[in-house]
């Protein structure tokens, strides 16, 4: 009998980089095809069937209807992440627009919950280009980046908020950025099992991780506590209260199609 390898998709921002630590390093056999993407792009290619398993934006789970949660990673926050920021040069009650880093999707929504929910308005969303924050001031009122971007906000040059402490003001529970889904119907038991084992090696090795990454001490104390304080991986019932929570808010707002979680 021919094993079939399936084809899993991680990105790698710096919060996925302890889950791909164990694999590039060689720390465990990985029984799959591994493909490197952005966000966004992995769950464009997993909607297509491209990827047989990927870490995609918690909104596009919501978004693709085979899609079907695979719990044994995530990457979500508790409060102030450092990693999801809106910037503008005017106070948050006057922003009208929002220019979006390109790769942000479950970050839009989350904003537009905000924006709705919590200062009863809502905000134009302007597709940027690129994730230069000084590009994308010029095409609205205000930016919204992600990841590693980030990083090259100017928070003496602007007003800079972290939408990950918004959230929690506003609901009180973590928020979710991405899970791993499948197919319906498929069950990689292999990958799966490799998967969960990544993510608990990752997770000791998230020290060594940061300064393998970071170009000077200072950079890597940031990144240690960023992945040490700021990140989690482990999809529990917290974090599951906290998926459904913001899928249902985005489903009243019609951002997605369900707010039901389906387990593989």
């Amino acid at each position: 009998m021919t094993f079939t390898k399936p084809v899993v998709g991680l990105h790698d921002f710096l919060n996925s980089k302890p889950l791909l630590h164990p694999i590039r390093h060689g720390l465990l056999e990985a029984p799959f095809r591994l493909e490197i993407d952005t966000p966004a792009a992995l769950a464009d290619r997993f909607a297509t069937g491209d990827l047989d398993m990927a870490l995609i934006p918690s909104i596009e789970y919501a978004r693709i209807p085979d899609a079907v949660i695979v719990p044994v990673v995530c990457i979500a926050s508790l409060g102030r992440v450092e990693t999801v920021l809106l910037f503008s040069d005017m106070a948050v009650e006057d922003i009208e627009s929002v220019a979006v880093d390109p790769k942000s999707r479950t970050s839009v929504a989350m904003l537009q919950i905000i924006f709705k929910e919590r200062f009863n308005k809502d905000v134009t969303i302007v597709k940027g280009l690129e994730d230069d924050p000084e590009m994308l001031l010029k095409d609205a009122d205000a930016g919204l980046v992600i990841g590693d971007a980030a990083y090259s906000v100017d928070h003496d040059r602007h007003v800079v908020l972290d939408l990950g402490e918004l959230w929690f003001q506003y609901s009180g529970r973590p928020f979710v950025h991405a899970l791993l889904c499948c197919h319906r119907g498929e069950k990689w038991e292999a990958a799966t099992a490799a998967l969960q084992e990544a993510k608990e090696m990752g997770v000791e090795h998230r020290e060594l991780v940061a300064r393998q990454e970071a170009k000077n001490p200072q950079e890597a104390q940031r990144m240690i506590d960023y992945l040490m304080g700021r990140i989690f991986y482990n999809m529990g019932e917290r974090e599951l209260d906290g998926l459904r929570f913001f899928l249902e808010e985005a489903k009243k707002l019609g951002l997605c199609t369900r707010d039901e979680l389906e387990f593989a």
